[in-house]
C-alpha cells in the first residue's frame, strides 16, 4: 500500500459523490485509475476499504494546471470521511 493524499477538506456533490481535497500530487510516482481499490484510515482509527470512483477535473483561482481531485462512490458519507483521513492506494506496490 502507497499514501496518495491525506484529506483536508471533502466536498459532496449531488449526482457525484464526495471530493476529496488536495489535488493528487503530481510526484505521487504510480498511477491511480477509476476503479482502484483505495482504503481510507480516518484520525480516529477507522477503516474503510473503498474504491475510486471518478476523478473531478477543474483550474485553480491563478488559471495554472488542471487540479484531479479523487472522488468517491455515492455510497461514502461526508461523516465516514473526517478532515486527516488518509487515503492510501490498495494496488500501488512498495
Amino acid at each position: 500500500m502507497r499514501l496518495i493524499l491525506k484529506v483536508e477538506e471533502v466536498f459532496d456533490i449531488e449526482g457525484h459523490g464526495l471530493t476529496l481535497c488536495p489535488a493528487i500530487p503530481d510526484n505521487l510516482g504510480f498511477a491511480i485509475r477509476p476503479k482502484d481499490q483505495i482504503q481510507l484510515r480516518t484520525p480516529n482509527g477507522a477503516i474503510l476499504d473503498t474504491r475510486i470512483a471518478s476523478f473531478s477535473l477543474g483550474k485553480p483561482m491563478s488559471g495554472c494546471p488542471t487540479i484531479i481531485a479523487i472522488q468517491l462512490p455515492s455510497d461514502i458519507r461526508k461523516e465516514d470521511v473526517p478532515i486527516g483521513t488518509e487515503v492510501w492506494s490498495v494496488l500501488a506496490n512498495e
